[in-house]
């Protein structure tokens, strides 16, 4: 497990096993705001270290999120895409749901109502 700490922002990350597969399951705790979106974006990388490209974004515990945040959540989802891996995305609060809706997601990434839902989901 690794732990990375901005201004108002925990990103933790956790390796786990799901059906097979070796699952990183990246947790934000608080908030992407303009004072550390910058910081975030330049260590975003590290969530892949280990070439793991298996992950679910656990959202639940994330209270806000700017554009430079959804740029952020996108270019995970890109290098996702471009390793051929799955993503996941668990525990959206009503905030969060209208700005993913808003995002046009690619089909492969899956919603669900939380972390434990995602990987009872996992396929």
């Amino acid at each position: 497990m690794a732990t990375f700490t901005f201004p108002s922002l925990t990103i933790e990350t956790e390796s786990i096993p799901i059906k097979g597969e070796t699952v990183q399951v990246v947790s934000f705790i608080g908030q992407i705001t303009n004072t550390n979106a910058y910081e975030i974006n330049r260590s975003i990388s590290s969530v892949f270290e280990g070439g793991i490209y298996q992950i679910i974004l656990d959202l639940k515990k994330l209270e806000y999120i700017n554009s430079i945040g959804v740029a952020t959540l996108i270019g995970i989802i890109k290098t996702v895409e471009n390793q051929n891996g799955k993503i996941r995305i668990g525990g959206l609060n009503h905030f969060l749901e209208n700005v993913i809706q808003l995002m046009d997601l690619p089909k492969k990434v899956h919603i669900h109502h939380s972390k434990e839902e995602a990987i009872l989901n996992w396929t």
